[in-house]
């Protein structure tokens, strides 16, 4: 297979995405999608978030040192696209209807319509270039009960449907292609 070099820019980085809840200083909440997420593991599952630039929803971050990380999938996409297209200094985002109710773990803002959701609590900040990166204990996992009977260490990402974020372009999973492991059976 030939090769060539691209530039190290914003090209291509397919990201599962996330609408982050936060709470407002009147308590309000708010809502944002971001895709610079990624999991670790410091003594316990971890979300790794990375926010560019002023948004208030960093600003909130920074202040309440906890937030929710909603799941984005096809079903709910359109109503993370508004909270993506809108900005939360602005006012209120509350042009389109939606329901949240609070964590029950960590007082932060959990979307009705989301199907699969983590409740986190800040453990480390670090100030980047332009951005900070967030360390975040997950403190609980909210899912949807029609997912009750799934084996949780085989997740089916088609019943879950996740949508997936290509720059400027949103996909969903295709079909499963097989288990870990199965190498042998297609090499």
């Amino acid at each position: 297979m030939d090769k060539i070099s691209i530039s190290p820019e914003w090209v291509f980085s397919p990201q599962p995405m996330y609408i982050i809840g936060t709470k407002n200083e009147d308590g309000s909440p708010n809502f944002c999608i971001i895709t610079w997420l990624g999991f670790s593991f410091d003594g316990g599952p971890n979300i790794m978030m990375t926010i560019g630039g002023t948004k208030l929803t960093k600003t909130n971050i920074l202040r309440e040192k906890k937030f929710s990380a909603n799941m984005i999938t096809e079903d709910n996409l359109w109503l993370a696209d508004y909270f993506g297209n809108t900005n939360g200094e602005d006012g209120e985002k509350n042009a389109l209807p939606y329901g949240y109710e609070k964590g029950k773990t960590v007082d932060v803002p959990i979307l009705n319509e989301c199907h699969w959701s983590y409740e986190c609590e800040v453990t480390k900040v670090v100030e980047l270039d332009g951005a900070h990166l967030f360390l975040a204990a997950v403190k609980n996992i909210q899912i949807d009960k029609d997912y009750s009977g799934m084996d949780m260490k085989k997740i089916d990402l088609t019943k879950i449907r996740p949508a997936v974020y290509a720059p400027y372009n949103y996909f969903s999973i295709g079909e499963k292609l097989g288990e870990m492991g199965e190498w042998k059976s297609h090499l």
